[in-house]
């Protein structure tokens, strides 16, 4: 026999019995999920056919939020909102209205962290004893969620909420809202939640501010959400 040959069938002789032992071993089970299976304000929608009731209070004001679940990777809904602060802009202090059409929809979801897009269109009207500033939102944004154990999930994201103001002093503004949140599960239905959002709201418009004046928009609530 071949020289080559011979060392070849000696390297399968040694390599048999460990090639067999591999094959015994058990296949290491996958990474475990945690959390929930669902978010209010992370990237994990509510699941196909289930539901979503959600509420919260702070600055710019109160809120009522309802989702249902059309696929398992996709919400729609509806968000009734009074504020008593023009978008979110503590140095124009007035109420308001809002409602809007809402959508989630899941990209990625590894278990340890999910990630995903959302936004949505509606009207709004911000009142004085003089006049009415109608005007159009068109909120979009990115959301990232993170369980932590089965109790708590950190959900953080930016969001970019468009609006567009009527009006003699109206036009596009376009706030860039940076967010942290947290979110803890009273049980798999019930949970409560608290998020911070920051950041520069770019050119804004309306009858409030100086048009294209630099402005800070801020959001701090706290709230909970119940899955039907």
């Amino acid at each position: 026999m071949h020289w080559s040959a011979r060392v070849v069938l000696a390297a399968a002789v040694m390599l048999a019995p460990r090639m067999a032992l591999a094959a015994d071993e058990p296949v290491p089970a996958p990474e475990p999920r945690v959390g929930q299976g669902w978010t209010l304000l992370g990237a994990q929608t509510a699941g196909d056919g289930a539901n979503v009731i959600a509420a919260s209070a702070g600055f710019p004001g109160l809120s009522v939020t309802f989702l249902h679940g059309v696929t398992s990777i996709e919400d729609i809904g509806f968000r009734l909102a009074f504020h008593y602060s023009y978008e979110g802009l503590p140095t124009a202090i007035h109420p308001g209205l809002r409602g809007e059409a809402v959508a989630r929809l899941r990209l990625l979801d590894t278990g340890r962290v999910s990630i995903g897009v959302r936004g949505g269109v509606g009207l709004f009207a911000y009142f004085t004893s003089a006049y009415t500033a109608p005007g159009i939102s068109i909120p979009l944004g990115l959301a990232v969620g993170i369980p932590v154990g089965s109790a708590f999930s950190i959900a953080t994201g930016v969001d970019v909420p468009l609006f567009v103001t009527f009006g003699p002093t109206g036009g596009l503004s376009a706030p860039i809202l940076f967010d942290a949140g947290l979110e803890y599960f009273l049980s798999k239905a019930w949970q409560a939640n608290a998020q911070v959002r920051l950041g520069p709201a770019l050119h804004v418009t309306g009858p409030f501010v100086p048009v294209g004046s630099p402005q800070i928009a801020l959001e701090i609530t706290v709230g909970t959400a119940f899955k039907l």
